[in-house]
């Protein structure tokens, strides 16, 4: 069956694995396996014989038995279980989630590398209508990466026991399982095999976990720290940020007291803001002031060099946007050929220092100068993969300028499945 996308999803792109090769293992005692549908039992289905599984190579059980440190080769694959695919999560998506949908695409060579990573809150239990309609989003959604097959997995929705009641002889079901099979079953007419369908309490230390009894498998137990897990390392040590909630990403753009205020060139000023946190404008040359210029405006300054002044600011630790700097940046940005330059940045050897950047403006310009600098944080968060930043972004984008262009139609390829392999071939001209 054809896969075709119905409408929007949430939390799209999360980072790609921060290890190239990643793979995924259903379970510590047998390689991935994508299921056809006789194989796996869904509520109210009669369980069919499931056959033996192939043994483990060894090559597996090295690197399974090998996750407690950095892999030597920082190209090599690395293997993970169920538990380990769960402490993941947070490093795929860019934060802990809670009381959600998380479903994962693999492909690859093998049918086993991770990629896109979709995320939505769960729905209410008492509407199979919503739930069914959210699953049906969600696997049009994961089409579009062209996946061979996926891992289904929940996040909270309930205390351990407070699933769906096990019938005589049956294992336990853990909550939320109408998610869990709406999930299942709408991948799977997509001829998607889902290979591992898998609860959480919450992704923590000491967390119950258990598999959805789809397999037979019987997998459960609890979860390791997710911060200590070799792929959390690695996502650190290549300057990734897993922050604990989704509330906590939103406040990279959320925006200052100030900042909803008349935009730049009209009255009343936005005030000062940090990116680390201070106030007060930066002791470069950005933001300098002519002394002559009327209700101290920022002075004509090159744009380029406005740019790249903020930019050293940024790597040097010391950036400081305030007000000047704003309007200085903000009158820069309506100049095409700058908008064109400053999305180069986005994408060139300062990529980390304009998206420093771009997010201190969309969080301290007034109004509509707002917009411009939140798109362009979207394009920096797509090119590292992190939909959700990118999300966030565009809502504060469209939320100062509901008629942004750059905005609609970064909106639009979010919406169309675009990631960071088409965002990067868009900026340089081939799409």
């Amino acid at each position: 069956m054809a896969c075709s996308a119905r409408s929007v999803y949430r939390d799209r792109w999360g980072p790609r694995f921060p290890v190239p090769g990643a793979a995924v293992l259903h379970s510590r005692e047998r390689p991935l396996s994508p299921p056809s549908v006789t194989r796996m039992r869904l509520p109210g289905m009669t369980p069919a014989p499931s056959p033996v599984p192939p043994p483990v190579p060894p090559s597996a059980l090295s690197a399974l038995a090998g996750l407690s440190g950095l892999p030597g080769d920082p190209d090599s694959p690395v293997r993970v279980g169920t538990e380990g695919l769960l402490v993941a999560v947070p490093v795929l998506i860019g934060f802990r989630p809670r009381d959600s949908l998380v479903m994962i695409a693999t492909g690859g060579p093998h049918g086993r590398r991770v990629g896109l990573t979709l995320r939505v809150d769960l729905p209410p239990p008492d509407d199979p209508e919503l739930v069914a309609a959210l699953c049906e989003s969600a696997a049009a959604a994961l089409c579009r990466d062209d996946p061979e097959g996926a891992a289904v997995l929940v996040v909270g929705g309930g205390e351990p026991g407070a699933g769906r009641p096990a019938a005589p002889g049956e294992p336990e079901w853990p909550p939320r399982a109408d998610v869990a099979g709406a999930a299942t079953l709408a991948l799977l007419e997509r001829e998607i095999g889902v290979h591992t369908v898998a609860w959480a309490a919450e992704i923590a230390a000491g967390a119950a976990w258990r598999c959805y009894p789809l397999h037979d498998c019987g997998c459960a137990g609890t979860l390791p720290d997710p911060a200590a897990s070799v792929l959390a390392a690695t996502a650190v040590a290549r300057g990734a940020v897993v922050r604990d909630s989704r509330e906590e990403l939103a406040k990279v753009v959320e925006p200052t007291d100030d900042a909803a205020g008349p935009a730049a060139g009209s009255a009343g000023p936005a005030a000062s803001s940090s990116a680390a946190g201070a106030g007060g404008d930066s002791a470069g040359t950005a933001g300098s002031v002519d002394p002559g210029s009327p209700a101290g405006q920022p002075s004509a300054v090159d744009p380029r060099r406005l740019l790249r002044d903020a930019l050293a600011d940024a790597a040097a630790g010391r950036l400081v946007v305030g007000r000047r700097l704003a309007r200085a940046m903000a009158s820069a940005l309506r100049r095409p050929w700058f908008r064109d330059e400053a999305l180069a940045a986005c994408a060139g050897p300062t990529a980390p220092e304009a998206e420093q950047l771009w997010a201190a403006l969309a969080r301290t310009s007034p109004g509509a100068d707002a917009a411009t600098p939140a798109a362009l944080l979207a394009v920096s968060a797509l090119l590292r993969g992190d939909g959700a930043l990118a999300n966030l972004a565009l809502d504060r984008a469209l939320g100062a300028d509901p008629g942004h262009r750059l905005a609609h139609s970064l909106r639009a390829a979010l919406d169309g499945g675009w990631g960071p392999r088409e965002i990067r071939a868009w900026l340089e001209g081939e799409r």
